[in-house]
C-alpha cells in the first residue's frame, strides 16, 4: 500500500487516502468512503479480492489512523468539502472512476458525487451505497446518539452496532481513542439534512442492504430507486450492518461489473 499516485507523482493530501495502485494500466479507480467510527482500513479486506487492474482509493477522514489527533468533522458539509478537495486533483487524470460509501460513508458519497459532477468531473461508472437510507427517508430515521449521552451510552451504541471485538471494550485506553471519533461522526450523521427533493443520480446506482441490519431498514435502502436517473440495482444480503467485511465477495461481485436496470435481490 502506498500514498503515491499510479503515475508516480505525489498526492496533494497523502494522509487523507489509503491508495493501492493498480498493476499496469488501471481499468478504473474505485473510491471508498468509510462508516461512522471507522477508517480507510475498513476496506483492507477488499484488496486481496479486487482485480489487480483496479486502483483502490479509500478516503480517510480526520481523527483516525494516520490522522489521529486531527479534529474530526462534525458536519457533513465540512466532511464533503474536504473529500471533494482531496479527490478533485486525483480524478483530473481522466481515469474512469467509481464510488462506494458504507453507512455514513454512503450519505457522504452521495453528496460528494453531486458536488464533483457539478464541478464538471465526469460521471463515475457507478455510485454504490451500502447500509445507507435514501435521502428522502431521512426524517424517518431516529438519532444515533441517545439523549443526554455520556461515555457509558457511547460504549453501548458501539456495542450495539456489532463488528467490534469484545477485547476493545475491555481496553479503556483504546476506547479513549475510539469514542470521541464515534461521537463526532454520529453528530455529523444526526445533523445531516439532504436537499429535497434529492438531486438525481445520473450514473448507474447500486444499493446494498443487510436483511439483519439493526440500524438501517432495508426498505429505506431500496428507496434509492427513486433517486436513480439511470440504471438501478438493489441487493439484499443475508447480513448485518458491516457486510463490507462479512459479505465482501458478494458486494465486490456486483461492483466488478456494470449495473443493469431492474436488477434486484
Amino acid at each position: 500500500m502506498t500514498a503515491t499516485a499510479r503515475t508516480g507523482g505525489a498526492l496533494p493530501f497523502p494522509d487523507r487516502v489509503l491508495l493501492r495502485p493498480a498493476a499496469g494500466r488501471p481499468r478504473h479507480r474505485l473510491v471508498c468512503l468509510h462508516h461512522a467510527g471507522g477508517g480507510a482500513s475498513a476496506y483492507a479486506p477488499w484488496l486481496a479480492r479486487l482485480p489487480q487492474d483496479v486502483e483502490v482509493c479509500a478516503v480517510r477522514l480526520p481523527g483516525r489512523e494516520s490522522r489521529m489527533g486531527q479534529p474530526p468533522h462534525r458536519s457533513a458539509r465540512s466532511a464533503v468539502a474536504e473529500v471533494v478537495e482531496t479527490l478533485r486533483p486525483l480524478l483530473a487524470d481522466g481515469l474512469p472512476w467509481a464510488l462506494y460509501g458504507h453507512s455514513m460513508g454512503g450519505l457522504l458519497a452521495y453528496e460528494v458525487y453531486t458536488e464533483l459532477t457539478a464541478l464538471g468531473v465526469p460521471q463515475p461508472l457507478y455510485l454504490a451505497v451500502g447500509a445507507t437510507a435514501a435521502p428522502q427517508c431521512r426524517e424517518a430515521i431516529p438519532p444515533r446518539l441517545p439523549e443526554g449521552y455520556g461515555r457509558a451510552e457511547l460504549v453501548e451504541v458501539l456495542r450495539g452496532y456489532g463488528g467490534t471485538p469484545e477485547e476493545v471494550f475491555r481496553n479503556e485506553e483504546l476506547l479513549d481513542l475510539i469514542l470521541p471519533v464515534l461521537e463526532a461522526d454520529l453528530t455529523l450523521f444526526d445533523a445531516y439534512r439532504p436537499t429535497l427533493p434529492p438531486q438525481p443520480v445520473r450514473c448507474p446506482l447500486l444499493a446494498f442492504a443487510g436483511a439483519r441490519d439493526p440500524l438501517v431498514d432495508p426498505a429505506h435502502v431500496a428507496a434509492w430507486e427513486e433517486v436513480a436517473a439511470d440504471a438501478f440495482t438493489y441487493r439484499l444480503l443475508d447480513a448485518g450492518h458491516f457486510f463490507v467485511a462479512s459479505h465482501a465477495d458478494e458486494v465486490l461481485a456486483r461492483l466488478a461489473v456494470p449495473a443493469r436496470a431492474g436488477a434486484a435481490a
